[in-house]
């Protein structure tokens, strides 16, 4: 699978957890992707602790996936989801998509890895968090 596919096929899985992270329903994120290392159940616990521990009593509602990004005007070299290739077997790569709440940035990041499987990929849940 060359970079260019498998950034879309990942674009789609990451599309389908920020919409679950928006909507609460944590529940369907380990249905979408593995949860990586000391990520505990429930996942929804486990956010919310991550927003506590940053000041905010309740979770923010966070944005859905949009086609249209927020951008920074200071920063036009600005970029809401990053792809790292950086596994240097080839076996995958990485993602971030820094979280959005009423069409601003927050200071959190969804951090996912993809490992190249057959023809597909294997999507892992690694953490929600301030970045």
């Amino acid at each position: 699978m060359d970079r260019q596919t498998a950034e879309q096929k990942a674009i789609e899985i990451l599309k389908q957890v920020v919409d679950a992270l928006a909507e609460e329903r944590y529940d369907d994120i380990p249905k979408l992707a593995e949860l990586g290392d000391g990520i505990p159940k429930p996942l929804g616990d486990n956010v919310a602790e991550v927003f506590q521990m940053w000041g905010w009593e309740q979770t923010p509602p966070i944005d859905h996936w949009t086609e249209e990004r927020v951008t920074i005007p200071t920063n036009p070299c600005y970029q809401q989801l990053n792809f790292y290739h950086w596994f240097d077997d080839g076996r995958g790569f990485h993602a971030d998509y820094d979280l959005a709440s009423g069409g601003e940035l927050t200071d959190m990041t969804l951090q996912m890895d993809f490992f190249y499987e057959g023809d597909g990929l294997r999507p892992v849940f690694l953490d929600v968090h301030v970045m």
